[in-house]
């Protein structure tokens, strides 16, 4: 089983800035998160996973697997989320308070993280972090 724990640096976005827009967010703020690379770590405390992340602003949400959780949001916005561990991928899925439903999906390997977010607007998009 491949080691989900750990530290990731953002390399590339596939359709990330088109994501972020369609989901609502200004343009100036779509175009700045898109240009950012994060760096990412990967904590495993039992059924606990956080989620650092490190872009100039430090950010954290931590998940018990299998329960909803409150992820608040940089923009003051709060999901209620549940983690689900299968293998090597991580699924996290949201809901807004407006109901929106969406979904990310960890998947590990022993050199990278691939991120793959879906709205259900049909939207999707992708950032790939090597480990490091």
């Amino acid at each position: 089983m491949v080691q989900i724990a750990g530290k990731y640096q953002h390399v590339k976005n596939d359709h990330f800035l088109e994501y972020l827009l369609a989901l609502g967010i200004p343009e100036d703020r779509a175009k700045e998160s898109n240009a950012r690379n994060p760096k990412l770590e990967v904590v495993v405390d039992g059924n606990k996973i956080s989620l650092n992340s490190d872009s100039g602003t430090i950010t954290s949400s931590t998940f018990i697997l299998g329960e909803e959780v409150d992820e608040p949001l940089p923009n003051n916005v709060t999901f209620k989320s549940t983690a689900k561990l299968n293998g090597d991928s991580l699924t996290i899925t949201s809901k807004s308070p407006n109901g929106e439903v969406s979904t990310r999906v960890y998947k590990f390997s022993d050199t990278e993280l691939v991120l793959t977010m879906s709205g259900n607007k049909g939207l999707q998009a992708k950032r790939i972090y090597k480990r490091i």
